[in-house]
């Protein structure tokens, strides 16, 4: 018998529920590869990973993560704030802003906790400012901007609003949001918003290398309402770092609406104030 006749149903029955069940393998087929479809540095992994921490630890995160994504990502916080001060990296970032899906920039970061201090370098597709620098309670609250080329030797570096109109023309998140700290504090809070609205869903989507890293993958589910900032957030969450190492999230459109990629990322290198000085980051006007 050919492989055409053996599929080939005569029942108009049978022949729908055929249908179906194709319908259904490709669906599934989609949900597990729609995560990692969109950026180069993101790969499936099929089955699960080991050797990145102790057993123990790998088998409580994959537990939390197919059942409690918010116990998960308290545990990363907390992880977070037992072990790491500071930390350099490459953040690849990618939004969609006024409906238009924006080019992936690509920023040299260094972070410190205490004081909360942040200095990007955009090294690819940088918007007005090439470089920002932000020290809470320092330069009136307010972060520096160094603008681009010939602009900066005409007005220097200037000073903005961090979550001001001028800055969020530009970004879904101000500087003053950055680092792992408050991004996971901001993902815990959406998470329980929609718990608390009973309208939290949510899935397990596997493992990933991202960046060369291995993760496990979050996926969260919500609705078009109460002013969630995706239909669908996936957290991707190192291994080793117990730490989301990326995020994305898609609209209700299933459009990409956000990418934040940490790559190369260091913990613990040692900055200080210093580090954070306007001449230590090119940004004291020289007239």
């Amino acid at each position: 018998m050919t492989f055409k006749k053996l599929f080939r149903p005569t029942n108009k029955k049978v022949r729908l529920g055929v249908g179906l069940l194709l319908a259904g393998f490709f669906c599934v087929q989609c949900t597990r590869t729609e995560a990692f479809r969109q950026s180069e540095f993101i790969t499936a992994i099929s089955g699960q990973v080991v050797g990145e921490n102790s057993p123990e630890v790998l088998d409580d995160v994959v537990s939390m993560a197919k059942r409690d994504h918010i116990k998960l990502l308290e545990y990363c916080l907390d992880n977070y704030q037992g072990q790491y001060i500071d930390y350099s990296c490459t953040l690849i970032k990618q939004e969609r802003l006024n409906g238009n899906l924006g080019k992936e920039q690509w920023i040299d970061v260094k972070f410190l906790d205490e004081p909360y201090s942040v200095s990007l370098n955009f090294t690819k597709n940088a918007p007005i400012g090439e470089r920002v620098l932000y020290v809470e309670g320092k330069n009136d609250n307010q972060m520096l901007v160094k603008p681009k080329g010939f602009l900066f030797t005409l007005v220097g570096t200037v000073k903005r609003q961090p979550d001001g109109p001028q800055a969020m023309r530009n970004t879904l998140r101000p500087v003053n949001m950055f680092g792992f700290a408050r991004g996971l504090a901001s993902l815990i809070k959406v998470y329980r918003q929609a718990e608390d609205e009973g309208d939290l869903k949510t899935s397990f989507g596997g493992f990933a290398e991202v960046a060369g890293r291995k993760t496990v993958v979050l996926i969260r589910h919500l609705p078009p309402k109460n002013d969630y900032p995706a239909a669908r957030t996936l957290v991707y969450v190192d291994l080793e770092y117990l730490l989301p190492i990326c995020i994305e999230g898609y609209n209700w459109d299933e459009e990409l609406s956000c990418r934040y990629l940490y790559k190369d990322v260091k913990f613990n290198v040692g900055l200080s104030d210093e580090d954070f000085l306007p001449e230590t980051n090119d940004m004291v006007h020289k007239k």
